[in-house]
């Protein structure tokens, strides 16, 4: 790769965006890219092929943090293992932290219009997002503060993560939140310095949404700028959030397990829109509060505080 990071260091010099697309063996080449230098880089396309697992490149969690990725895989492929489909598919869409859009289609191992119409699109957003906001810092993040929770650390999340829908609209599969907890978060959340609720104006139908009625002039603060909501709990038999965060802490968030960037996020979304896993517990109903308190503060455009 030392030969293609000198030809981009000419022809891209630093600072200007690069987008990487591999079909196949190029899949590989463009993740190992991404996964070498993610700071590097303004996105990634993975199609019809693997990451490469086995190049001594680092997977671990929050490796691709707020760097948005298209992944696209055939169900009948049989070019490449099922197994390093399938371990792409899931680094990509949970650990690695990055939006991720996902296309899984009927057929193998070849490029249709199917596909390729969602990646233009997908492209062109991303450009947009580009040129009209500017580019999020990517890859790892340094330690992040979080001044709404004890000790101003977010703590990891036990067990493995929950399953969550891949297409819209992002939805938590299991490990779904007891019905009591949701209702104390709702509780909680609604009473929070100039909060109002309501129907969610994003969200599915039976979502409810946080407003304030009055917050930061940052559009990137908010799910749904015009209306100021900052956060939505879905419907009972889901029991996650999205919230609002600055980039590093959404990071922090998908690095540690407790959700995941939104697929969307950075490219129609704010970078920071994230979901949150609903609490199957107390104690993890105290942490999910403080990650929405720092949604609360971000939107509200003050400093957060315990």
């Amino acid at each position: 790769m030392d030969w293609f990071r000198t030809w981009l260091d000419q022809a891209a010099p630093a600072g200007r965006p690069v987008l990487l697309v591999g079909f196949s063996g190029g899949a590989a080449f463009a993740g190992g890219l991404v996964l070498d230098d993610p700071p590097r880089y303004a996105g990634a396309a993975v199609l019809y092929g693997t990451l490469p697992f086995d190049a001594g490149l680092p997977t671990d969690a929050g490796r691709l943090a707020n760097l948005p990725v298209f992944v696209a895989q055939g169900d009948a492929d049989h070019v490449i293992p099922r197994d390093l489909l399938d371990r792409t598919w899931d680094y990509l869409l949970s650990e690695s932290g990055a939006p991720t859009v996902a296309q899984r289609q009927p057929g193998g191992h070849q490029l249709t219009a199917s596909t390729v119409h969602p990646l233009g699109d997908w492209i062109a957003h991303r450009l947009a997002f580009l040129d009209h906001h500017g580019a999020t810092p990517t890859g790892p993040r340094p330690r992040a503060t979080w001044p709404t929770l004890p000790a101003g650390e977010l703590p990891g999340r036990a067990g493995p993560r929950p399953e969550v829908s891949w297409t819209i609209p992002q939805q938590q599969e299991s490990q779904n939140a007891p019905a009591d907890l949701q209702e104390r978060l709702y509780d909680e959340v609604r009473y929070r310095s100039g909060v109002d609720v309501g129907p969610s104006r994003i969200s599915v139908p039976g979502a409810r949404g946080f407003t304030l009625r009055e917050g930061s002039e940052d559009d990137h603060a908010y799910l749904v700028p015009h209306v100021q909501e900052f956060a939505h709990l879905h419907p009972a038999h889901d029991g996650s959030l999205h919230v609002i965060l600055p980039p590093d802490l959404a990071a922090d968030v998908s690095t540690k397990g407790w959700g995941r960037p939104h697929m969307w996020a950075g490219t129609r979304l704010s970078p920071g829109f994230t979901m949150v896993h609903g609490p199957r517990d107390d104690h993890e109903l105290s942490i999910v509060l403080g990650i929405v308190a720092a949604g609360h503060a971000y939107a509200s455009g003050v400093s957060a505080a315990l």
